[in-house]
């Protein structure tokens, strides 16, 4: 995932032979919680930037994960507005998800690559997504990557300082390849990248 994030935005459809996808990305400890993302866009910084709320709680296995359903209602909200009506997750697999919109707009979700960095100073995670965006009776498909890298920030570089819990800096990388699925010398043909800063809420 580091070379991927040192070649970028020259980079290539993914192929990891080590992915997991039978397990939910696990977030460290310090993530539990609710908190208030902003998120600006580095490559196009004239744009405002998006700001929304997250979730993370344990699991059955005392493990820390996101509330995926919640947390991506929640940043469709902040990007479509009402045009969002809800977002669903299949109850059989943790990687399908329904996104519906208005005027029978809705987009299909299979998470098909999963790796991630286990590490409690740092979440660092790399995942790949089908979408199959349904609408006025034609359908399009499009593969997108998202890295993470986040960890707490450096409360020397913080004009205040949250006196429950660190506030959580790091970048999302985001990439879309198109149509061609696992065609693996298919080329980025859309990149952004993201700063976010995480600011606590409430357990």
């Amino acid at each position: 995932m580091e070379n991927r994030v040192n070649k970028w935005p020259e980079i290539y459809l993914p192929n990891f032979k080590f992915s997991d996808t039978s397990k939910d990305l696990i977030y460290p400890k310090w993530f539990e919680g609710s908190w208030l993302v902003t998120s600006q866009d580095i490559i196009n910084d004239s744009e405002e930037p998006v700001i929304y709320k997250v979730n993370f709680f344990k699991n059955n296995s005392d493990l820390i994960v996101g509330n995926r359903a919640e947390n991506c209602e929640s940043i469709g909200k902040a990007i479509f507005g009402d045009t969002l009506l809800k977002v669903v997750n299949d109850p059989n697999s943790i990687n399908n998800q329904i996104t519906y919109l208005k005027d029978g707009f809705f987009i299909e979700s299979r998470i098909t690559v999963r790796n991630q960095a286990k590490d409690e100073d740092i979440f660092f995670a790399d995942e790949l997504v089908i979408q199959k965006v349904h609408k006025s009776g034609t359908l399009r498909v499009n593969q997108v990557e998202t890295i993470s890298k986040f960890q707490k920030c450096d409360s020397k570089q913080l004009e205040i300082i949250d006196s429950q819990k660190n506030d959580i800096c790091g970048f999302q990388y985001v990439a879309s390849y198109g149509s061609k699925v696992g065609d693996p010398s298919i080329h980025a043909i859309k990149t952004n990248k993201y700063q976010l800063t995480f600011k606590f809420i409430e357990n």
